[in-house]
């Protein structure tokens, strides 16, 4: 008979297993808007990375779950259809809004700032599903919307300084759009799978790049090995690899424990940079931010729902 410290070890070991896995997702959704912005200065236009990232990341995901799963990785019509349309519409503006912003404002406040989604989130619960927020909840949210405001500095920006107030509009309209697209995607995406449902919402983010940058004449990718380097580590570092190490680790750890770990993305990309691209946050940034992740936090943490 095995000792109980037998059994817990193995348990132990698979959450630490787990732990890593969803910081390794973390750190590579954070290498998203370095590349980003990496892309931007090697003449890479917005519509011709992101059709190109989202249909790379589409085309190998459905290669791998069509290896795995067969026939089955082509849901129904009626799953199917609305889950184009997530990405066609839905996560097209909510990445075309991000991105504009990230033209504008520094990578790390960017990430920072779009940190205040899971706000949005809870706000959106609240207005389309009519579910009221906890009083932790109507907190968290305020510590959230208290730390965009010190993040963004609108009122240096209004005085010519700070950062660009456009570019942080644009961001926080991601974040609400992110918000909305989560709770509408909720409904859809369990009854697809997390995976299968990417691949299709990928899809249909790229024919909306695609249909987008042909039509505005504005779909540029340079032929050279840079810029190939930096669509592979788009679609394999910043899209690939984190969601597979996400759900492998959620799978060991809990969405509870998977979803706070994620809130590493943030620093990651604070880390990343500073090392690459030489940014720095302010004092109040660093406030603004650690008020931001508390939040999301907050908002993570299992608590008891009061009877409507």
């Amino acid at each position: 008979m095995a000792s109980p410290a037998s059994e817990v070890r193995p348990n132990l070991e698979s959450r630490l297993i787990g732990a890593g896995l969803c910081a390794a997702s973390a750190f590579g959704f954070a290498t998203l808007s370095i590349f980003g912005k990496l892309a931007f200065a090697e003449g890479l236009s917005m519509a011709g990375f992101l059709s190109l990232r989202f249909g790379g990341a589409a085309l190998l995901l459905l290669i791998a779950l069509g290896i795995r799963m067969g026939r089955a990785v082509i849901p129904e019509r009626r799953l199917l259809v609305p889950l184009f349309l997530l990405g066609a519409v839905g996560y097209f503006t909510q990445s075309a809004f991000y991105f504009l912003g990230l033209q504008r404002i520094p990578a790390s406040l960017s990430s920072v700032l779009l940190y205040v989604y899971p706000a949005f989130v809870a706000l959106n619960v609240w207005i389309l599903e009519g579910r009221r927020p906890t009083p932790l909840e109507l907190g968290a949210i305020a510590l959230a919307l208290i730390g965009a405001a010190l993040t963004a500095g609108p009122w240096e920006a209004l005085a010519g300084g700070g950062p660009d107030l456009l570019g942080v509009l644009f961001v926080l309209g991601a974040a609400a759009g992110y918000g909305i697209y989560i709770v509408i995607s909720n409904r859809y995406v369990h009854r697809a799978g997390a995976l299968v449902s990417t691949a299709w919402i990928s899809l249909g983010a790229s024919v909306s790049y695609g249909l987008a940058g042909g039509l505005t004449h504005s779909w540029v990718v340079p032929l050279t090995a840079r810029a190939g380097g930096l669509l592979v580590g788009l679609i394999l570092l910043s899209t690939i690899l984190p969601l597979a190490t996400f759900f492998a680790g959620m799978r060991r750890v809990g969405p509870t424990a998977a979803s706070l770990l994620s809130t590493l993305e943030p620093v990651f990309t604070i880390a990343l940079a500073a090392v690459v691209l030489r940014e720095a946050l302010s004092g109040a940034q660093w406030l603004g931010g650690a008020l931001i992740l508390s939040a999301v936090v907050l908002l993570n943490l299992p608590q008891r729902r009061a009877r409507a």
